[in-house]
């Protein structure tokens, strides 16, 4: 089987937008748990924008590999190593506050998509191992100070 690059990216694209209805809708909702976890400021005001811009710079990049391939690859593939490790942190909050952390039930889409990207295009030699470290570095440092600030905003709550 052959699964051309764009399209697993687009893939990433189609479960951005699942993911982020689930934390709107399910379980309460992304924006009141960390509303009550971490930064009480925090609105949906914040959560759409955050999201869009999200969403357009997956987007945007996904394009500018369409037309420029090569190393123009790390920045999509950074972004889906980014949602891949965010999985982990829904499973680690739902973990270890013993509640739904609202993102957790399409977190493993992220983790399929990324099987299929491995199986069918890294291990095929349609990306460069060296364009795939570096994502996984960068995506997975993003979602680290991602997480990292909420933690931060809790801090602060406390104070």
């Amino acid at each position: 089987m052959e699964i051309p690059v764009s399209l697993m990216l687009w893939f990433f694209a189609i479960a951005l937008s699942i993911h982020i209805v689930e934390e709107s809708t399910v379980g309460g909702g992304f924006v009141n748990m960390v509303k009550s976890q971490f930064w009480p400021a925090y609105d949906h005001k914040r959560f759409f924008w955050f999201n869009t811009a999200c969403y357009l710079f997956l987007a945007i990049s996904t394009v500018a590999y369409e037309l420029c391939a090569g190393a123009w690859i790390v920045l999509p593939l950074s972004f889906a190593w980014m949602l891949v490790t965010n999985g982990f942190w829904h499973v680690i909050g739902t973990v270890f506050s013993r509640t739904y952390s609202p993102g957790l039930i399409t977190s493993p889409i992220y983790w399929i998509l990324m099987y299929f990207l491995i199986r069918y295009n890294l291990l095929r030699g349609q990306i460069e191992a060296s364009h795939f470290v570096i994502s996984t570095v960068v995506g997975s440092l993003a979602t680290v100070l991602m997480i990292g600030s909420l933690f931060l905003m809790g801090l602060k709550k406390r104070r």
